[in-house]
């Protein structure tokens, strides 16, 4: 994924929230996939992103000076030869128009504090959840200016924003520049920053520390683990710079004349500081320096030794037809079955009942991670044959089901599983499931006779009662 990705998929859940119609209170918790309209084929993305980038670099160059639409649109055909200026000018439309963004925002002063937490401890009747956080909204989410005469083009500062953050993604290659940002925030006196600037360190020592454990438990990664292999010296060379800078940050906070800055520093806050808050910020930092530089010596281990190999999915069924059609050789068939049966005939297994509710705690102990959805590496989603069943015989269905119900048995007889010189049985019997599939209008009605038909290429078809479609105005049991 690219920098514009990773900035959408962290962003997308909370437009979501944003947008959501969703009432205040409503006991219906369950969610649904948000249903996106477009061309889903990210065209109109790929071409927004590309001249944001490309006016962030203009904007470096010419002082935030306006650009004209011809020389972006000379700049897009480089990757888009044919592109129309319309589609251009389209983009550029949208980025120049704002969208009103609601938020609330906790009030600043201590006085407008106070009023919030009695708000929050009114009865829930008196007020309204959230009540007592002040309601903002912004329109300053235009990403590009565009001048009304002449059409051309620049960052606006939400733009220029956007585009930063897209590009600040964590690496620890470079997160030893942000480590010398805590010596000059000491030197400033800018106490307050230290804890921030930390903990973007931290963030990207963890995601290289989660890095290195998924390519462990997972060495199909061959990529990955390449790169790792190439990076070794410099991510070697960046902790150790990181580490060193801490160090000496952490050595400054016991001199003297520094803890005398930080007691005038602190009696002019607000809020309570302490410097012990930090001397530990700096120390999770060592120490998670410190764990990651023992994880990546391990993996370097494990593949110097051979320890990690590359283990491709295995289809076990296709595994299991290949033995029964070319059985092993006998000693790797017997070395198998003595490692995997028992050690006697007479084996002694534990009933599964007394062991379930030990399973259960066990693995509500255990279970420290969570099961993430993730469709980057799914298929292209391709046309079901249901959907194509529904399009092309659907209408004349309806049609038929119209003029009289439609039992089981008459829609066989009357060929309507038959569907692009193939067999549809199944999407046919999905329409008696569920009937929203045709019209919202149709029931089924349930006859108590059995019936039992034989199809044209052998296959018997039985049932108890016979269910039919139709546009019943009352139940049929």
């Amino acid at each position: 994924m690219t920098a514009w990705s990773k900035l959408l998929v962290a962003t997308t859940r909370l437009i979501d929230l944003h947008d959501s119609a969703h009432e205040p209170g409503s006991p219906f918790v369950q969610v649904s996939q948000e249903q996106r309209r477009g061309l889903r084929d990210g065209y109109w993305l790929d071409l927004g992103c590309l001249l944001l980038d490309y006016l962030l670099d203009e904007d470096f160059a010419t002082n935030s000076s306006f650009v004209s639409q011809t020389r972006c649109l000379n700049h897009l055909r480089e990757m888009y030869p044919q592109l129309p200026h319309d589609d251009l000018s389209f983009v550029i439309n949208l980025l120049a128009t704002p969208s009103e963004i609601h938020f609330r925002q906790s009030p600043a002063t201590p006085a407008a504090r106070q009023a919030l937490l009695a708000a929050r401890q009114a009865p829930p009747a008196a007020s309204e959840p959230g009540e007592g956080r002040a309601r903002r909204s912004t329109k300053r989410t235009a990403l590009v200016e565009k001048q009304g005469q002449t059409g051309q083009v620049r960052l606006t500062p939400s733009g220029r924003q956007a585009v930063t953050l897209a590009s600040q993604v964590e690496d620890l290659l470079y997160s030893e520049y942000d480590a010398a940002k805590v010596l000059a925030a000491l030197a400033r006196g800018d106490f307050a920053r230290i804890p921030d600037i930390t903990n973007q360190i931290l963030l990207a020592i963890r995601a290289l520390t989660q890095e290195l454990r998924r390519v462990r438990e997972n060495p199909t990664r061959e990529g990955k683990l390449a790169a790792l292999l190439d990076n070794e010296r410099h991510y070697h060379n960046a902790l150790t710079n990181i580490q060193q800078t801490l160090l000496d940050a952490r050595a400054q906070l016991a001199t003297p004349r520094l803890m005398e800055r930080f007691e005038s520093w602190r009696e002019a806050q607000e809020e309570e500081w302490d410097l012990r808050v930090l001397s530990s910020a700096l120390g999770r930092v060592l120490n998670a320096i410190e764990n990651l530089s023992r994880r990546l010596s391990e993996l370097l281990a494990d593949i110097a030794e051979g320890r990690i190999q590359a283990m491709g999915v295995i289809d076990f069924q296709d595994m299991a037809r290949q033995l029964l059609e070319a059985p092993p050789a006998a000693v790797l068939r017997d070395a198998v079955v003595a490692r995997m049966m028992p050690l006697h005939v007479q084996a002694t297994f534990p009933r599964l009942a007394p062991l379930v509710p030990l399973l259960e705690s066990r693995r509500a102990e255990a279970s420290a991670s969570a099961l993430v959805f993730d469709e980057a590496g799914d298929a292209a989603p391709e046309d079901p044959l249901l959907a194509r069943f529904l399009e092309a015989r659907g209408p004349a269905l309806r049609q038929r089901i119209q003029q009289a119900p439609l039992s089981l048995p008459e829609a066989l007889a009357e060929g309507w599983h038959r569907f692009e010189e193939g067999d549809c049985l199944a999407q046919l019997l999905n329409t008696f499931v569920d009937t929203e599939l045709l019209d919202s209008g149709l029931t089924v009605g349930i006859d108590a006779t059995p019936f039992e038909l034989r199809l044209d290429d052998g296959r018997r078809i039985e049932g108890a009662v016979t269910p039919s479609l139709g546009f019943f105005k009352e139940e049929l049991v």
